[in-house]
């Protein structure tokens, strides 16, 4: 495989990854916190769009647990998109490297 052929492939993989990365932004999950405690719905480009909290939670007296509930709830929620956007460049580039490269 000569050098042109290797950055033609290189920047096909580039292209597969952003295209992948950009269908992963659009999308929308939905995170169950606690059985339904709180229910987060957020894009894989990170913007919240929803938190549904359950009914029987909301006690006004009470407001430091139901913001802690919502923040770890959030919180998970983030780390799961970014563990699934973190193997979609995995997989869209095996080994870490450009096949036929170091």
């Amino acid at each position: 495989m000569n050098i042109n052929q290797m950055m033609q492939q290189a920047q096909k993989m580039q292209r597969e990854v952003q295209k992948k990365l950009n269908e992963f932004e659009q999308k929308e999950f939905e995170f169950d916190y606690k059985n339904g405690s709180v229910v987060v719905r957020i894009t894989g480009a990170l913007k919240l769009t929803s938190v549904n909290i359950n009914p029987v939670l909301v006690d006004p007296n009470d407001k430091v647990t139901m913001e802690e509930m919502i923040t770890e709830a959030i919180n998970q929620a983030i780390d799961s998109i970014n563990e699934d956007r973190d193997n979609i460049q995995k997989t869209a580039v095996p080994n870490g490297g450009i096949p036929g490269m170091f």
